[in-house]
């Protein structure tokens, strides 16, 4: 029997359950993919994905015309669901240690 999601433990932030559209955008150029927005924190977001294969950093639009844009690396899969950190642009100009350092990561934006 799988575990109920409440039995994950504690969230360092609260999530807030959202169900609205959002759009991957999987590389700059590329064309954005519709996505279902589960639910989202302060620190990052659970997204259904269906099918579609999500790379290990890409960008979410919050809306179509793409004014709230945050870019995420995915930190697990299962199934059609996704869940992503939310990156910082001082975590950007740091390159990918900075994500998998935990040090680095609690640090302010």
């Amino acid at each position: 029997m799988g575990r109920h999601r409440k039995d994950l433990g504690e969230r360092k932030h609260e999530r807030i359950e959202v169900r609205r559209l959002g759009f991957v955008i999987p590389a700059p150029d590329a064309p954005w993919i519709e996505c279902f927005v589960v639910d989202i924190s302060e620190s990052g977001v659970c997204l259904d994905v269906g099918a579609l294969p999500v790379p290990k950093m890409f960008g979410l639009a919050f809306t179509s015309c793409g004014t709230v844009v945050r870019i995420c690396l995915r930190a697990w899969r299962r199934g059609e669901l996704v869940g992503a950190r939310f990156v910082s642009a001082k975590q950007l100009r740091r390159g990918e240690q900075a994500y998998n350092n935990p040090r680095l990561q609690n640090e302010p934006v």
